[in-house]
């Protein structure tokens, strides 16, 4: 382990220890997801209610949506990179800036210590769920499905860091960004995305729209692949190429606004 990749370790221990002590903050998080978690399964299990089927979905198949929906929006949703935004407008963006970092690896490490932490806990919410409501959940019969859902969520791992920086990057030119993340998280991540409901129950017109998009491949297609609903080759790869090419693009981005911002940063709150 070199010099610079040790560092990389420490901030992740930091992160770690830091929700240790900060617990309740944490909690909230955690609580305010599994809350949302809860409302949703009650909403899909009356709907299910005297159904075996409904809208193209069997009644695990759809209780499965929800459930990856609760462990996908722990996983990815979660992200440390908001608080870029907050340290450049503030000026705390300098004491990075003074050491030899990167700022994207020190918020991929801040990132990898806050999902560590929400795969653990989202693991056991939904295990602890299925176990007293006795829930049916579909499980994909070939393994090789779960290793290309495990593969497409790492791709998406990266897709929505990325895709967070850039929004925290906004910060470099307007004091105002948590009102752009409020509603680019609550109209774009969470319903753009499948976090509320399957988007091929949607009209054909909403649907071909979204799919435009990159945010049906942070939970909608990895669920479609998990449930067996999309396994053709074909789709499969090309669904793989277009999340790759939203990474890529979404990457490109942001060290290109990385570098127009840090010509303008001039850390006035520090």
């Amino acid at each position: 382990m070199d010099f610079l990749t040790a560092k990389y370790f420490q901030i992740f221990r930091l992160t770690f220890q830091e929700y240790l002590v900060y617990r309740l903050s944490f909690i909230l998080w955690r609580l305010r997801n599994f809350v949302s978690f809860l409302a949703l399964l009650a909403f899909w299990l009356a709907i299910y209610q005297g159904k075996d089927s409904f809208l193209g979905y069997q009644r695990s198949q759809m209780i499965t949506y929800v459930l990856g929906i609760a462990f996908l929006r722990g996983m990815i949703f979660s992200t440390r990179t908001a608080d870029l935004g907050e340290m450049i407008r503030e000026g705390d963006l300098s004491r990075i800036l003074l050491v030899p970092l990167s700022v994207f690896k020190v918020f991929l490490s801040r990132d990898l210590a806050d999902k560590f932490l929400n795969f653990f806990f989202s693991i056991l919410e939904i295990l602890a769920v299925v176990k007293i409501f006795n829930l049916p959940v579909f499980i994909p019969s070939h393994i090789s499905v779960i290793c290309l859902v495990s593969f497409l969520a790492l791709l998406v791992f990266f897709l929505h860091f990325f895709l967070s920086i850039i929004l925290s990057l906004i910060a470099f030119w307007t004091d105002d960004i948590w009102a752009v993340r409020m509603l680019f998280g609550v109209i774009f991540l969470e319903f753009f995305s499948g976090a509320y409901l399957p988007i091929d129950i949607l009209p054909s017109w909403l649907k071909s729209f979204i799919y435009l998009t990159p945010f049906p491949y942070l939970i909608y297609f990895p669920m479609k692949i998990w449930l067996g609903q999309i396994s053709s080759f074909l789709e499969i790869g090309k669904i793989v190429v277009l999340c790759l090419f939203w990474l890529i693009l979404f990457r490109f981005l942001s060290l290109f606004l990385w570098k127009k911002g840090y010509q303008v940063y001039g850390a006035y709150g520090g």
